[in-house]
């Protein structure tokens, strides 16, 4: 089949809805963005976004919203960490991951201002993301508790991946390096190992680490990939790791154009890329892998949503001088759209999360799609 740009594809959408939206936005101000999410054994969908009253306000908090119907309609099921009592300070979602005995384990993540180091939190849930423990404090050796971004994948095995990225500390890695952090718990997330840099890069610089885990067991790893020096953004990078990510290959080019990427596989074997596309045409948009699921197709790919850059205030474009070097790390402080998560049911579907602005309101939506033919 071909997709509205005549572009051959192996995906169809099957419609498209919303997760949260201030259903009052003429009378109180609520911003909702930075999805997470999981599917359960049972297909139940849990989603975790930052509710607030604008993209860094004090006021920011991690809810939970479900979904029993394979995300046709989603429900608030209320706040992770109450702040105050449980979490001091501005909450950022950390990512989810479903453990072997359907335990959710949630990562909060507590800062001042995004670009500080904070405080990292797990909480659980054992109904399916109703209700949650109390938070655990989460230390990480030996960079502490490291940047505002940061994801969370369970493996088959029950073992928990965190990452993180930030500059060199001067031990692990030199002070003029980036560095894409990973650590790793056997245990339920109760304790984890040193953490160790993925990659380390003076030029490119890769961010946002999103991982999957292949039909053979590797893992595959997805880069948003920026060329310093040039301050273009590339190709989205990809790497395996053979070992469960204790190492990992070197990136390549993984064939196609995005910022922050995430990533699912499918029954076949194949992977779904979801992207931000932040240059013309704007929105956001998937990709089917090839067979071995580790090579992409630019042209192999359907737009899930789509905005024209006049109605995008301030949304940056990375050839932009507000991307250079010294404000890459936040220039998505003018993003209006992005951070898709993705998730795969039982029976095919493949559910896509993510944020937009529209009508000056900032909301979490979904879109439900398969592979063409099933």
């Amino acid at each position: 089949m071909n997709d509205a740009f005549g572009q051959a594809t192996m995906m169809k959408i099957l419609d498209h809805g919303t997760i949260y939206r201030n259903p009052e936005p003429h009378r109180t101000s609520e911003y909702v963005a930075m999805p997470c999410m999981v599917a359960m054994p049972d297909d139940t969908l849990v989603c975790a976004c930052r509710h607030g009253s604008a993209r860094e306000s004090v006021d920011g908090v991690v809810k939970v919203h479900r979904s029993t119907d394979g995300g046709a309609t989603w429900q608030c099921a209320g706040v992770i960490c109450e702040p105050g009592r449980d979490a001091d300070g501005p909450q950022w979602p950390g990512g989810l991951a479903v453990l072997p005995d359907r335990e959710v384990v949630a990562c909060v993540k507590v800062r001042p201002r995004i670009e500080e180091r904070g405080a990292n939190y797990l909480v659980r849930s054992q109904d399916g993301g109703r209700s949650w423990s109390p938070p655990e404090a989460v230390t990480m050796r030996p960079y502490g508790n490291v940047g505002s971004v940061g994801n969370l994948t369970g493996l088959a095995d029950g073992t928990l991946i965190a990452t993180g990225e930030g500059r060199g500390d001067g031990k692990l890695v030199p002070e003029e390096q980036w560095a894409t952090l990973i650590t790793r718990s056997a245990d339920r997330g109760r304790t984890w190992d040193d953490i160790q840099p993925a990659h380390v890069s003076a030029d490119p610089y890769y961010f946002d680490l999103a991982i999957t885990q292949l039909a053979d067991g590797r893992l595959l790893a997805a880069y948003w990939t920026h060329d310093m020096r040039l301050d273009r953004g590339l190709n989205v990078h990809l790497a395996c790791s053979a070992d469960l990510g204790r190492t990992w290959t070197e990136p390549w080019d993984g064939g196609f154009w995005g910022q922050r990427t995430d990533l699912v596989t499918l029954r076949s074997g194949r992977v779904i890329a979801v992207t931000n596309h932040r240059r013309p045409p704007l929105g956001i948009r998937a990709l089917q892998s090839e067979p071995d699921g580790t090579s992409f197709r630019d042209s192999d790919h359907v737009e899930i949503w789509g905005i024209e850059p006049a109605q995008v205030r301030a949304a940056p474009v990375l050839e932009k001088k507000q991307d250079r070097e010294q404000d890459a790390l936040h220039a998505w402080h003018h993003f209006t759209f992005g951070v898709p998560a993705v998730a795969r049911l039982s029976d095919g579907v493949i559910v896509v999360a993510y944020y937009v602005t529209e009508d000056s309101v900032t909301y979490v939506r979904c879109c439900r799609m398969v592979e063409a033919g099933s």
